[in-house]
């Protein structure tokens, strides 16, 4: 890989000398087949630089940028050259040169450049957040391709282009899509600059924008009651919902569970599961509980607890996810329930009722001591910050000072 004009040079490489030493290049010109626009032929874009070793214009090597392979028609062949044509000029005007360096280094263009930094990123991630690191890479390549800059080198990619991109996702979206689009953009150009591929990661310099995300609202006790008459007429959506609630495990971990990850016959039963911020978390399976899984029939232990279909089809846990998620988003709906209101709003319910349940008998240190072993946070200080967010803990009555 190369810079536009080092990566895709043609096998093709003739030489034409002009008397013209006053000038360093003579501006791009698109061959495009003749004065008929011959589509069998093969278009590309020429210049020539002036040779410091002869001092003689020296024709350079045509450039197609897969040209001919990729547009079929007149006007599309046009379009594209006229665009590599822009942004040759724009390179040669400030200052490039075909014999800058003695040798070629190897180069990438910005669309290359952005590819290889989310390969490297991908195999770092966990599967379910790969499919956001893939959209918001797509979505800029398509930003790049649409107005002709994913042929500019990286290292000559300039920081405007990355601030309309931006400016244009404030535009259409809230704070935390242009949020989200920065984190996953500067951590791809900043292994671009860990790899000497560009010198700054201009993401860096963009602030980031005021965000009011819709939280997972908790339940009321009136709304639970409803809730539950409504679940319990469906037996495996009644069970998600139940481990999401008594085990606090988020909706992805529940995906994930297999038989084999219920011990419900040690003493005391519990279960293992890939969690968020560990490999492996386990976690205590609760008498209230315990007594639903000891019903469960299965023919292999590695199966999922929770699958999509009754053929038992593989998908990823995602879908899986997702496919529970539209199962209760059918109840909620049924009952008038807001976006607000989520899977994640039962973990969050059942947990504020357990915080404060435990604080009418225990110290406030010896709350959160035995509520981190059941939440599974691994810090104190993400307890207090995940309970502060959803508002376990309530002031008491201060009427007295207000009298």
């Amino acid at each position: 890989m190369s810079t536009l004009l080092e990566t895709l040079l043609s096998e093709y490489s003739n030489e034409y000398n002009f008397d013209m030493s006053v000038v360093q290049y003579k501006l791009p010109k698109i061959y495009h087949g003749g004065k008929d626009f011959d589509l069998s032929q093969r278009w590309y874009v020429y210049y020539s630089y002036l040779n410091p070793s002869t001092g003689k214009m020296q024709r350079q090597n045509p450039i197609y940028m897969n040209v001919n392979r990729d547009y079929n028609t007149v006007v599309d062949r046009m379009k594209r050259l006229k665009s590599i044509s822009k942004n040759l000029t724009e390179l040669l005007k400030n200052g490039y040169s075909p014999y800058s360096d003695s040798e070629i280094k190897e180069k990438y263009n910005i669309k290359e450049a952005i590819e290889f930094a989310y390969e490297i990123k991908a195999s770092t991630l966990a599967q379910t957040t790969i499919p956001e690191y893939k959209s918001r890479k797509n979505k800029f390549i398509k930003f790049l391709e649409s107005n002709s800059y994913d042929v500019i080198s990286a290292d000559e990619f300039p920081k405007k282009y990355l601030l309309n991109y931006m400016n244009d996702i404030i535009k259409n979206n809230s704070g935390k899509t242009h949020n989200n689009h920065k984190v996953v953009l500067s951590s791809l150009f900043e292994i671009l600059k860990s790899n000497e591929i560009i010198k700054n990661n201009f993401l860096t310099d963009i602030n980031n924008q005021i965000s009011n995300p819709k939280k997972n609202k908790s339940y009321s006790n009136k709304q639970l009651e409803i809730l539950f008459d409504e679940i319990s007429k469906d037996e495996k959506i009644l069970l998600f919902i139940q481990f999401v609630s008594y085990n606090f495990l988020r909706p992805i971990e529940v995906v994930r569970l297999k038989f084999e990850d219920l011990k419900i016959d040690e003493k005391p039963a519990y279960l293992q599961v890939k969690a968020k911020n560990k490999p492996l978390k386990t976690k205590l399976i609760p008498s209230i509980l315990l007594k639903e899984l000891q019903t469960l029939q299965y023919s292999d232990s590695k199966d999922y607890v929770f699958k999509t279909n009754d053929k038992g089809i593989a998908t990823t846990e995602i879908n899986r996810r997702n496919y529970f998620s539209a199962e209760f988003k059918k109840i909620k709906d049924k009952l008038g329930l807001g976006e607000e209101y989520t899977l994640y709003s039962f973990r969050h319910t059942f947990i504020t009722k357990l915080f404060r349940e435990l604080r009418k008998e225990r110290t406030e240190l010896e709350t959160y001591d035995l509520l981190m072993k059941i939440t599974g946070h691994s810090t104190l200080k993400a307890l207090k910050a995940y309970l502060r967010d959803i508002d376990a803990e309530l002031a008491e009555d201060y009427s007295e000072f207000l009298e």
